[in-house]
């Protein structure tokens, strides 16, 4: 069958696209701002806040499309627009400080909020697009044609207004942007009669909201069409398995997480009965099978795949595979690979991608095999991902998985902190895992980015000492 895997030579290929066209978007943007500003000559606390609102706008240009449109998820975009609101409301209160004009201000941000409360409640996420940039335009435009809003900060916000707009509307075509450039321009065409700007500012203006609005719409195009790709694949296989409907697994893919959370609230499993819980994961398997599928066609979990598969040399060992995405790409670029987990429909799932795709894969079930498999030929990698956050003994289940470890051998996991609304199943490990592995003998080779404190990815990176065996770590 054409099309029935996820092609992670692509995706490189796809996300080295995305930085180009990204950063191209930033410099025409940054560089269409500073025309303006030059053109307009603002000054004082209107030129900081264009300064701010250019630099924010570059972010979003920069990652949103991505994000928001790499997924199964409808609703997404949404979701996420409700929450940076409150986050840009929450900015406009602070910027309320250093400048004038406060009750304009307050204003703005009262109808911010209703608007945003209105959207939460009643507004559907195909309307979604439509509905904020009208809510923003109406504000906007009063701000430039009724008070003394700077003409070039109120542009600036009018092509953010847009951005926020355009990256969430959920069928794209040029024909919604254009509205959104015609109606922005026509109020900045105005303010600048009214104010007597020349017309150096007027095509300065015009330039920042084509800039924003077409990198916007060329990024999400790409996205939408990337992420079609993906789900194509991964449905092929999904329907080929399981024999339901294309319908059926999009609703799996978004109810499967809420119901293995209700489900491990209902049965409420012994959190010191391994047995007790290896058998809820076993009943739960084909929940799982849809909430990993999903979540492996998410941009962020894409982007993680591609620098964990970076990190493989030699044999390598994942220690609750899931449907074995990890191993598949593994395999298809030459590396021994080993695949553990509870016995499932994962585990089948992930048996019958490996067979049809021609790909060896080693299966184990039990740890006397694996352990027995380590001694014969050590693991030169070892991963485990959202994994060990699930296992009752987590000083037990690292000992194990370092003790596979060959001399040198790399180990990458990750212990998300704790039980969430979303996650119950999560159990909370009072352990200080990097003092715990550095007694255990391995080296912390996390890199900057993983070390900085305020990371929400708990993963961590150890290196088992070139001179001991692998048994030795663990005793």
């Amino acid at each position: 069958m054409a099309n029935t895997k996820m092609d992670y030579r692509e995706q490189e290929k796809f996300l080295q696209g995305s930085r180009i066209w990204g950063g191209a978007s930033v410099a025409c943007l940054i560089a269409a701002a500073a025309v303006a500003m030059i053109a307009e000559g603002p000054t004082n606390w209107p030129g900081r806040l264009i300064v701010g609102t250019v630099a924010a706008l570059a972010v979003f240009i920069y990652y949103n499309p991505d994000y928001l449109h790499i997924t199964v998820m409808p609703a997404k975009g949404l979701r996420w627009e409700i929450k940076v609101r409150w986050r840009i409301i929450a900015a406009i209160l602070i910027a309320g400080v250093l400048a004038h004009g406060r009750t304009a201000l307050l204003l703005a941000v009262i109808w911010l909020v209703a608007a945003n409360l209105i959207a939460r409640s009643f507004v559907p996420a195909r309307y979604a697009a439509a509905y904020f940039w009208g809510t923003d335009f109406v504000l906007l435009a009063g701000g430039l044609l009724g008070t003394n809003l700077d003409i070039l900060l109120g542009t600036t916000l009018l092509a953010a207004a847009a951005h926020l707009s355009v990256v969430i509307s959920e069928k794209h075509s040029w024909r919604w942007p254009a509205v959104a450039i015609l109606s922005g321009w026509m109020v900045v065409a105005v303010s600048a009669v009214q104010r007597r700007s020349d017309i150096n500012t007027l095509l300065a203006c015009a330039g920042l909201l084509l800039v924003s609005v077409g990198g916007t719409v060329w990024l999400v195009r790409r996205a939408r069409e990337q992420s079609a790709k993906n789900v194509s694949a991964a449905m092929a296989e999904l329907i080929e398995f399981t024999g339901y409907s294309e319908e059926r697994i999009r609703e799996l893919w978004a109810t499967s997480n809420r119901q293995l959370a209700a489900n491990w609230q209902f049965a409420n499993p012994a959190e010191d009965n391994p047995e007790q819980m290896a058998e809820w994961y076993r009943q739960n398997s084909e929940l799982y099978l849809f909430d990993i599928s999903a979540y492996n066609l998410e941009y962020k979990r894409i982007r993680s795949n591609m620098k964990v598969l970076r990190l493989a040399k030699g044999a390598t060992l994942d220690y609750g595979a899931g449907n074995g995405e990890i191993l598949l790409e593994l395999a298809r670029r030459g590396h021994r690979v080993a695949y553990y987990d509870v016995e499932g429909v994962t585990m089948r799932f992930a048996r019958q991608r490996a067979e049809h795709q021609g790909l060896a894969i080693d299966f184990f079930q039990a740890k006397s095999e694996l352990a027995e498999a380590a001694r014969q030929s050590g693991f030169d990698t070892v991963f485990s991902f959202d994994v060990l956050e699930h296992m009752p003994d987590l000083p037990g289940e690292l000992t194990f998985l370092s003790s596979l470890l060959s001399p040198g051998g790399l180990f990458v996991f990750d212990v998300p902190a704790g039980s969430t609304k979303a996650h119950p199943m999560h159990l909370n490990h009072n352990l200080n895992v990097l003092e715990f592995m550095s007694k255990k003998g391995l080296v912390d080779e996390r890199n900057v980015m993983l070390r900085l404190p305020f990371r929400k990815e708990e993963k961590y990176v150890f290196r088992a000492p070139a001179r001991e065996t692998a048994r030795a770590i663990g005793t």
